[in-house]
């Protein structure tokens, strides 16, 4: 949950403007921030400088500093002439830290989703306004728009459909359309903060709610069009599930320890739930055989072998040779390969 403080006025009111602006979002924390000079419009992703930080005041010694150098850098830019807008660097990198530059995506790009037959990607981004994008993969050529004002693109399992949020009677909703782009958007469940993984075997998806601060995993089954919770603490945040191959069990992200955690439960819930994470950890996904769930301290990845038979053990975390990358506390920003060899990372401008 974003703090809010009181912007009072002298030097620091701009700043704390800043820090204030409604395009704050907390599934895309530590925030966006945007700057505006006559038309000039700067929106920086603060991910790289501040990852997994929550600050409860602006601004700090290091963000004034990373600020700072970010304002020189583009209004000096503008001086005399506007050049173009710095783009994030998208790249597949191996278990053996190898790195594959596939090019460019504007600033603001969020959350890219490779689809299940590994043919085409799709994010959303907000230069002008919230725009859901799909393109081939990994050529990243071909790039269209599928809609306007929607947001946390998600593939349905048989590579047909985009679930998505956008605005229905004023809060947040969970939708889907065709990704051809035929055909008309149907909302299915509101309201919904954003979809997160399915479980084909029982015709649903993985979604989280929003209440309070509070985030919560849910399950709207596609064949009944019916919500049920899933996994829901109260005071604390679920977020960031993800099925296991076999669709047995389900991996989250729990800060109910006080500090975020990645937690497994079976499916259906029985009451079980194991830490299998200590001293942090979030965004699990699994590896396509189940015998790995990878995860993310800040911006280093690491690995652990677990087992589920007949309950679920879980070894010590390796630390991959996986850094630098783009990930705060929010909705993870890394995609995994189906063959599981590979990871998509979004990097900061060079």
């Amino acid at each position: 949950m974003i703090a809010k403080r009181s912007c009072g006025g002298g030097s620091e009111a701009e700043k704390c403007r800043l820090w204030n602006h409604p395009s704050r979002d907390p599934l895309r924390d530590p925030a966006a921030l945007l700057t505006q000079e006559g038309n000039f419009r700067l929106l920086h992703n603060f991910n790289s400088l501040t990852a997994g930080v929550h600050c409860p005041t602006f601004p700090t010694p290091l963000m004034k500093s990373a600020l700072l150098a970010i304002l020189i850098a583009a209004f000096s830019s503008m001086a005399y002439v506007q050049r173009p807008a710095p783009e994030l660097r998208l790249a597949l990198v191996d278990l053996q830290g190898e790195v594959q530059n596939l090019g460019s995506l504007p600033i603001s790009t969020f959350a890219p989703r490779i689809s299940p037959n590994g043919k085409q990607l799709t994010f959303d981004t907000q230069e002008n306004g919230l725009e859901v994008w799909i393109e081939d993969f990994p050529s990243l050529q071909n790039r269209r728009k599928l809609l306007s004002d929607g947001q946390y693109p998600m593939w349905s399992a048989d590579n047909e459909r985009i679930f998505y949020i956008s605005v229905h009677n004023g809060q947040q909703a969970l939708y889907w359309r065709r990704a051809d782009g035929t055909g008309a958007a149907e909302l299915l469940q509101e309201p919904a903060r954003a979809p997160e993984h399915w479980l084909p075997k029982l015709g649903s998806i993985t979604f989280i709610t929003l209440s309070n601060g509070d985030y919560d995993v849910w399950r709207y089954s596609i064949d009944d069009k019916k919500a049920s919770p899933l996994i829901v603490l109260p005071r604390s945040s679920q977020h960031s599930s993800r099925v296991s191959p076999d669709q047995r069990y389900i991996a989250y992200a729990s800060d109910e320890t006080g500090n975020f955690e990645v937690f497994v439960q079976p499916i259906p819930t029985t009451g079980m739930k194991f830490q299998i994470t200590h001293g942090g950890g979030e965004h699990p996904v699994w590896s396509p055989d189940g015998s790995l769930i990878y995860f993310n301290r800040g911006d280093r990845l690491l690995s652990l072998a677990v087992k589920t038979d007949p309950t679920v053990v879980a070894a010590n975390p390796i630390q991959l040779p996986i850094s630098g990358f783009m990930q705060g506390a929010g909705r993870r920003q890394f995609d995994i390969t189906s063959d599981g060899k590979k990871f998509l990372t979004l990097f900061p401008p060079r």
